[in-house]
């Protein structure tokens, strides 16, 4: 296994399989690059994953764009399977899931994340532009039934626009049996200036100091030291709630060991960081190798503990 300089194991992938999507999210950031339509081949993603694995990536998440746009996302897991023992999940807005997550879990996939921003139509709609809140409910549905187990569902939350939402979120993954995943509306420091970031973002740490006046238990991700809450929601049930608070959080990099691979066949050592892509495409496993190493020797914190305290 490969560390960075400060110390962080590099043991995960996330690989952004495309860089287009059939909703249009206005807080998307595209997992740190800009809207495209190159892609990596199935077999030039194995070659990564292989060089990976063999230095001790031992978890992968398929993200996009949506990932469910590839027709050929199936045998993509597949081949990711042949190197990785342990957890391979996807991230997914759900829309083409029902048709596809039986031949997924098939394939090697363990479990999914499947982004749901609002639980009310009209908002859902606001924010996505697609009328599928329905759709996404039978996705959600499908990969129960399925079998993919822990199932996460994202909530970015959002300022005046679903906040309000909360607890009924929290309702309604308990009554799926799945996780709530609360994610901060997050940016890099020249975005903090931006209209969006300004009207949008609210800050998770008031929704994490509310619920924990009930929390039964509290546990933490490996990934990110992400705190995770065992609670009872206002129905009486069970529920799970993650928090995912990368902003000005210093905390959150200083745990993270996940490298990320673009679209265009490029390590991405931070979703933050737009100047230090690692490009492999086209290289031999050698040349491959000398990509992921540099990429992961070039990974600093974007946080510090200094950026904290003026937040």
């Amino acid at each position: 296994m490969l560390y960075d300089y400060f110390g962080r194991p590099l043991n995960s992938l996330r690989i952004q399989v495309n860089a287009s999507c059939n909703f249009k999210c206005f807080f998307c950031h595209m997992e740190g690059t800009d809207e495209n339509t190159v892609t990596l081949s199935p077999e030039e993603i194995e070659r990564a994953v292989a060089v990976a694995a063999k230095n001790g990536v031992n978890r992968v998440k398929f993200t996009g764009g949506e990932p469910l746009l590839r027709k050929d996302l199936e045998e993509i897991i597949s081949r990711t399977r042949k190197h990785i023992a342990g957890d391979i999940s996807l991230t997914t807005n759900a829309y083409f899931l029902k048709q596809r997550v039986s031949a997924l879990h098939t394939a090697g996939l363990n479990r999914i994340n499947i982004s749901m921003h609002s639980i009310e139509s009209d908002r859902f709609i606001d924010i996505t532009r697609v009328d599928a809140l329905g759709i996404v409910e039978e996705g959600i549905d499908a990969a129960l039934e399925a079998g993919l187990s822990p199932i996460k569902i994202n909530f970015v939350v959002l300022r005046g626009v679903n906040e309000h939402q909360i607890d009924s979120m929290v309702d309604f993954a308990a009554g799926k049996g799945a996780i709530l995943q609360l994610i901060e509306y997050e940016t890099d420091r020249k975005g903090e200036e931006s209209e969006s970031f300004r009207r949008y973002h609210y800050d998770l740490r008031i929704i994490e100091n509310r619920l924990a006046k009930y929390a039964k238990s509290v546990e933490y991700n490996s990934l990110h030291n992400r705190k995770k809450m065992h609670i009872t929601s206002s129905k009486g049930r069970d529920a799970v709630v993650e928090f995912v608070r990368p902003q000005r959080n210093a905390d959150f990099c200083n745990h993270c060991t996940r490298l990320r691979i673009t679209s265009k066949g490029e390590f991405q050592t931070c979703l933050n960081r737009n100047d230090q892509f690692f490009a492999f495409r086209g290289k031999d496993e050698e040349g491959v190798f000398d990509s992921f190493k540099n990429a992961v020797h070039a990974r600093v914190p974007y946080w510090r503990e200094t950026d904290e305290s003026s937040y």
